[in-house]
């Protein structure tokens, strides 16, 4: 090979170098973590998830692997809807995974209720994601607001977001999909039971998320004949036993369970008891902490389920 020739390759392979080098030391932060991101095993996982025939249905509901907390996002066609945002040290994990989906914008969103696993990474998503309308459950003044709950209230009141306390049976509409809110008309101490209940529909698919409200609120709805009758059901609390009484259960009728749980959490989530009611009514479930994120998507008749794990 002639020395020019052997000059030019080399040229070539330095420019080369340089080239990534730069795209590492110049480019936006955001592309280098991306970069450094799909390499990541976990990231990996969650990319098959999301390129899933589950998340390309028409209707996808993902329950993000957040630990021990809540986050769910539903996408319907054009919309994005997400209920909870895990607790702030966990809220990465959603940051994450809506950069991967590229949205940046939520036509609703719900907090379910103020403890800090559910809504500890509203305030700073907020900053890079304003939705439409953000729904709060009411509380009684007898319940002391938490420094999460404060934090988040205030953030939403300087970024200027329109903010409405859900009503009880009350219905919003996102094409064909009908998104449902339910709340407890009751007086409890819990603030776990004046949590948000959301029921979605589009054509035959029917799914229900029942933040942490527990036992008192499931006989509520039943006695109230409320129609949350569901094929996918987000368990109450994780999974604890103060929730999913079997009567209920059995009064929802779903096909498929998933529990958003984190691996070895100090509560015991999900509770054998509630494991045991799912097994005996012939429930197919899924937990976060065993399957990671998961994904059920429907196209409005079936239903097709994608795990991270």
């Amino acid at each position: 090979m002639k020395k020019s020739n052997k000059k030019i390759i080399i040229s070539i392979a330095v420019a080369i170098v340089l080239l990534i080098s730069a795209l590492f030391t110049f480019s936006p932060k955001k592309l280098w973590q991306k970069a450094m991101r799909s390499t990541d095993a976990t990231s990996t996982a969650v990319a098959e998830v999301l390129d899933s025939d589950a998340a390309r249905q028409p209707l996808s509901v993902h329950y993000i692997d957040v630990g021990q907390g809540d986050s769910t996002l539903i996408r319907f066609e054009n919309y994005n809807i997400l209920i909870d945002c895990a607790k702030k040290a966990e809220a990465q994990n959603v940051y994450d995974y809506l950069e991967q989906l590229e949205i940046d914008h939520f036509d609703l969103a719900i907090a379910t209720h103020p403890d800090a696993d559910h809504i500890g990474g509203f305030a700073a998503l907020l900053n890079t994601v304003k939705p439409d309308l953000y729904l709060l459950p009411q509380l009684p003044d007898s319940i002391k607001k938490t420094q999460t709950e404060t934090t988040l209230i205030n953030t939403l009141k300087t970024m200027k977001v329109k903010t409405e306390y859900a009503v009880n049976a009350k219905e919003y509409r996102f094409g064909d999909l009908v998104l449902t809110t339910y709340l407890t008309q009751q007086v409890h101490d819990d603030k776990n039971d004046y949590s948000i209940i959301t029921h979605i529909r589009y054509k035959n698919a029917t799914y229900l998320f029942m933040g942490d409200a527990g036992k008192t609120v499931e006989k509520e709805l039943m006695k109230n004949k409320a129609p949350i009758q569901a094929d996918v059901l987000k368990a109450g609390h994780h999974g604890s036993s103060k929730s999913s009484a079997a009567n209920f259960v059995k009064y929802v009728h779903p096909r498929y369970c998933v529990f958003s749980c984190g691996l070895d959490n100090d509560y015991g989530h999900p509770h054998n008891e509630v494991l045991s009611i799912m097994k005996k009514q012939k429930i197919e479930y899924y937990r976060t902490d065993e399957s990671g994120t998961v994904v059920i998507g429907s196209d409005g008749s079936h239903y097709v389920i994608a795990t991270q794990k």
